[in-house]
């Protein structure tokens, strides 16, 4: 499995060089959503008030910094991403039903507030049922040893066990996972998935503090790769 994450990460990584380095701030549109009406909202019984996971390190086995990307701590220290840990606690189900519940509303907004990071063109985020079909959710953070809060400007990425994420879940035909976070102004932003061979991974653009990520089983096929049309999305 070390081997799988190590895949999916160095993939995750590439897309992460082509793509943030790329992009600037332009009028370029991301890719498209599509418009799909939720028929039901359905959070996965694995999901519940569970403890933080575990604290671990950047780069660790299980994640990744892309080259040049710098931290700098809440007092404003740029600090060497060796002295970084990520930090991930998994939300619990009062909070994954709010994240929903929130995703649906920027779904049905008229200017439809999710940005598309992930360059598939007509990205579903319902599943073949028409559910918005949360299987994961959970914040992930960056902080020093002493507990201070990090603030990355640049990508890195993450890897994790599918089962781990579907929770118990099977994937239908024509299913995959796709991962989204919600910034600060509300906005939703899909990000770049990677599945390989049992292994997941996801690659998140500059961020401050912890961000809630949200996987969902979504209509779509498992990407062991990532679009072109990926490095056109707009910067953060």
């Amino acid at each position: 499995m070390k081997r799988k994450l190590a895949i999916v990460l160095a993939l995750a990584l590439a897309f992460s060089s082509m793509t943030f380095s790329s992009m600037t701030v332009s009028a370029k549109l991301s890719a498209r959503i599509t418009k799909d009406v939720v028929q039901q909202i359905v959070v996965s019984p694995s999901i519940s008030n569970t403890e933080a996971g575990p604290v671990q390190t950047v780069p660790a086995e299980n994640s990744a910094t892309l080259p040049g990307t710098t931290f700098t701590t809440a007092s404003g220290q740029v600090v060497d991403a060796a002295a970084v840990a990520i930090v991930s606690q998994p939300l619990s189900a009062a909070q994954a039903q709010a994240q929903a519940a929130s995703l649906v509303q920027a779904m049905a907004s008229p200017k439809m507030k999710i940005v598309n990071f992930t360059g598939v063109d007509g990205l579903s985020l319902t599943d073949s049922t028409g559910a918005l079909n949360v299987v994961s959710s959970m914040s992930i953070g960056l902080m020093t040893a002493a507990g201070e809060s990090v603030s990355q400007n640049g990508s890195i990425s993450t890897a994790f066990v599918l089962d781990e994420i579907l929770g118990g879940k099977k994937l239908a035909a024509n299913e995959t996972v796709q991962a989204l976070y919600q910034r600060a102004d509300g906005t939703w932003v899909a990000v770049p998935v990677v599945i390989i061979n049992g292994a997941i991974a996801i690659a998140l653009p500059a961020f401050g503090g912890a961000v809630n990520v949200t996987f969902l089983v979504t209509k779509g096929a498992q990407l062991s790769s990532i679009p072109a049309d990926a490095a056109k999305s707009p910067r953060t």
